[in-house]
């Protein structure tokens, strides 16, 4: 049976500085209709919130989904070009209407997990203090986490398990999809309750591919045949589709052929439960 898991990297909940650089490449561009969007959505509904659009979505199929919340606090370095995407624009973890709809989320069935901040992956004090702060708003352990951008070293899983959490979800590509190293499955590399569950389709790799929908079919085919998890990966503010056109259809095309494949969905931590007590 195909094995499906769903998750989101929450990076961002507000645009911030995108107005001005989407509104000037398309004025460059003498995309008129797209400097208009981009103008008037300064003054409309917040375009990266999109948590009520993924809940109507999910519940439509019955599925619920892993969100992974990040708490970056790097510091903003005028003169690191790199650092500005980074630190311009983050949110604040108790932002008041934040912290409600992380709440809502985890009472109603859908799991929290931590996005580790952009150099926590080789700092055990702040990957800690970012799982304690998480934990403070859900008022319980969190066991997962899946680090941003993908950063990992021979270290990083060591810090994680140190600090208590019971899977890691990074081992995956950034620049395309499919397996990383040919792992399919789940895999133990402290050969005991810790879990790296790995991450197979991330969502600006997956749209940015070329003939994707076949290599995506040949990939399914591949993850059932071998007892693997689809572990699927789309950020929340990619759901509006004037912003990042294909992105929320391809995921509702996503689930819809999983279905029709009457495929197995599950949160990241429901699958860790069941793989820890040889249940899957």
């Amino acid at each position: 049976m195909l094995k499906v898991a769903l998750s989101h990297d929450v990076d961002r909940i507000n645009k911030h500085y995108q107005y001005f650089t989407y509104f000037l490449k398309n004025l460059l561009k003498a995309d008129f209709k797209k400097v208009k969007y981009h103008f008037s959505s300064f003054f409309k509904e917040e375009p990266y919130w999109n948590f009520p659009e993924i809940i109507k979505i999910e519940e439509s199929f019955n599925v619920k989904s892993t969100f992974f919340i990040l708490d970056e606090s790097i510091p903003f370095n005028l003169f690191d070009k790199n650092n500005w995407q980074l630190s311009i624009g983050r949110y604040h973890l108790f932002n008041e209407k934040l912290v409600e709809i992380i709440k809502w989320l985890d009472k109603n069935g859908w799991e929290i997990g931590v996005h580790g901040s952009y150099n926590s992956f080789n700092n055990k004090e702040l990957l800690n203090k970012e799982k304690k702060r998480i934990e403070s708003i859900v008022e319980h352990e969190i066991i997962g986490t899946r680090q941003h951008y993908l950063n990992w070293n021979q270290n990083t899983w060591n810090i994680q398990k140190e600090i208590g959490f019971k899977y890691d979800s990074t081992w995956g590509h950034t620049t395309t999809f499919g397996t990383k190293e040919d792992k399919i499955t789940p895999f133990k590399p402290f050969n005991d309750y810790f879990l790296e569950i790995p991450l197979i389709v991330m969502d600006t790799p997956f749209i940015s591919s070329e003939n994707k929908w076949d290599r995506f079919l040949e990939l399914l085919d591949l993850i059932e045949q071998n007892d693997g998890i689809l572990v699927v990966n789309w950020h929340q503010r990619v759901f509006r589709e004037e912003e990042f056109p294909e992105y929320r259809t391809f995921y509702i095309k996503i689930i819809e052929e999983c279905k029709k494949r009457n495929a197995h969905f599950a949160t990241l931590g429901e699958f860790y439960n069941k793989i820890i007590s040889n249940q899957l």
